[in-house]
Parts: structure tokens; sequence; C-alpha cells
């Protein structure tokens, strides 16, 4: 199975750019973990004046047509669409990954970029 990655974290209330910053800092971590597709809500094109629920159902369609793998920064329960995103994943067997698990995700690519079994990672 092809990992495809989406950040999941609070952006509303945020400031923007350090917010922008906390987004691209874990899409390059995992970039370089050798994650094949990592998406990243800032790069979805979405204008900064669109209501909370059109970004949200723009982020949503992504995850569910895009996705199979969902990484958590530490913000996300602070967040109602992050925690949409988290419900989402964990009622459709997504494997979600916390962001203090992202150091050892390396640990699961094998040369030929496939996944072992992360269910030990998850939440119970």
């Amino acid at each position: 199975m092809e990992l495809k990655v989406y950040i999941s974290g609070k952006i509303s209330g945020e400031e923007p750019v350090a917010c922008k910053l906390k987004f691209l800092d874990m899409h390059v971590r995992l970039r370089s973990m050798g994650v094949p597709t990592v998406i990243n809500p800032f790069h979805l094109g979405i204008p900064e004046t669109w209501p909370w629920k059109d970004a949200m159902n723009l982020c949503m369609d992504v995850l569910k047509e895009k996705a199979n793998t969902i990484v958590m920064l530490n913000d996300w329960t602070t967040s109602n669409g992050a925690k949409d995103e988290y419900d989402y994943a964990r009622n459709h067997d997504y494997l979600i990954i916390f962001e203090h698990q992202v150091p050892d995700l390396w640990k699961l690519v094998k040369r030929e970029k496939t996944w072992i079994d992360t269910s030990a990672l998850e939440f119970p």
C-alpha cells in the first residue's frame, strides 16, 4: 500500500505565518522520511476569504479521496476541524499517527516503500 498522508492540525485562530510554517515543517519531515504522498491543507489553494465550513468541506473531501493515513499535529485536540478529520479517519480505518510518533515513522518504511502493521501506534 502506498502511504498517502494528510496533515491535520489547528488552523483557525492561529497566527497565519506560524501556522503555515508548522504544517510545512511536518510536510518536509514526512517527505524526507520517504513518504511518497503528503497532503498539506495549505497546498490545496483554499482562499483565506472562504468561510470555515467551505474550507473544511474541501479538506474533508481531499482526506476522503486522496489519503489513507493522517498525521495529527500536537494541537489537533483544540481544533473542531481536526477533530472531525480524526473522527473520519478513525471510523474509516485510516492509519493514524500522532506528531510525537513521527520520528519513529521511518522505522515502518521498508526499502520497497511498503508499510507494515502499525495498529500498535493507534489509540485503542
